[in-house]
């Protein structure tokens, strides 16, 4: 038999492959020890603004009774959430741009934190005034720079920087400017507390204090008698030697006990003096 044609095909050159293209790994580790670090910064820096808000500026209870609290909650959001998180997002090592991103992070948080430690500053309580029949919160930003000038030389001239400091007031002899002063106030305006000129010290108010203060089991008409016995035990005195009297802070009301013979202050609860 004839031998027939091979017919098997040749082989064809081998076709060189390219390996399918490496992407850049996405650097979890790195990314996540960037932001843990920032983290870490972020919540030192807060700590401190903490410390300075809670025991300096707004103490006791008048954190969250005069607001302290929430402002903190967004301050400590910007800076120890957002600024970690947007250090997550941009960390890629080697990055042409990454000091360039990671400085404009820092440039916006330090931005951010100067604004809301400044804004807390602005409202601080700096004296507690007795009034009348109640006790005001008066804050920084209460009492105008023109209204300072004209307590110049006094120890009034400079607003407390070590928290609310105790005063009294005196109402004005002059018709017209009870009338001025009255008018202010209805308008949005701070009472006489803005006004350190009428200014007294707390031991010349005292026996009004005495005047106007109630029993303080009259508290349990607005709050849990429970809540009012626990105010009463954690400072450890009789309620029959307290009275109690309202506090205005602009936000929520609260209470201040004192003592029922001297008038002393002893203590501002989150109580409220009435309904």
């Amino acid at each position: 038999m004839a031998n027939l044609p091979d017919s098997t095909v040749p082989d064809e050159p081998a076709v060189a492959t390219t390996p399918v293209s490496r992407r850049k790994p996405f650097g979890l580790r790195p990314r996540l020890k960037a932001a843990g670090t920032h983290f870490l910064i972020c919540l030192a820096v807060a700590t401190a603004v903490f410390l300075t808000i809670y025991f300096l500026w707004f103490p006791g209870v008048l954190f969250e009774g005069a607001g302290g609290r929430n402002l903190l909650q967004l301050i400590i959001f910007i800076d120890v959430t957002l600024g970690p998180l947007l250090t997550f997002i941009v960390f890629v090592p080697g990055k042409r741009s990454l000091v360039f991103d990671l400085s404009v992070i820092a440039a916006l948080q330090l931005g951010a934190l100067a604004y809301g430690v400044w804004t807390m500053f602005e409202i601080r309580p700096v004296y507690i005034v007795f009034a009348q029949d109640r006790f005001d919160l008066a804050r920084a930003n209460d009492i105008s720079r023109e209204e300072l000038a004209k307590v110049k030389g006094t120890p009034l001239e400079k607003l407390p920087l070590d928290g609310p400091h105790l005063m009294g007031v005196k109402l004005p002899t002059d018709p017209d400017e009870q009338f001025r002063i009255s008018q202010a106030a209805l308008a949005g305006g701070p009472d006489l507390y803005g006004y350190p000129r009428y200014y007294r010290p707390y031991a010349e108010v005292r026996a009004d204090v005495l005047r106007a203060a109630k029993p303080v089991d009259g508290l349990k008409r607005f709050n849990p008698a429970s809540a009012v016995d626990a105010e009463v035990a954690r400072i450890h005195r009789p309620a029959a030697e307290l009275r109690f009297l309202p506090l205005r802070t602009g936000m929520r009301d609260l209470s201040v006990l004192v003592d029922a013979r001297t008038g002393d202050v002893v203590a501002i609860t989150g109580l409220s003096p009435w309904t």
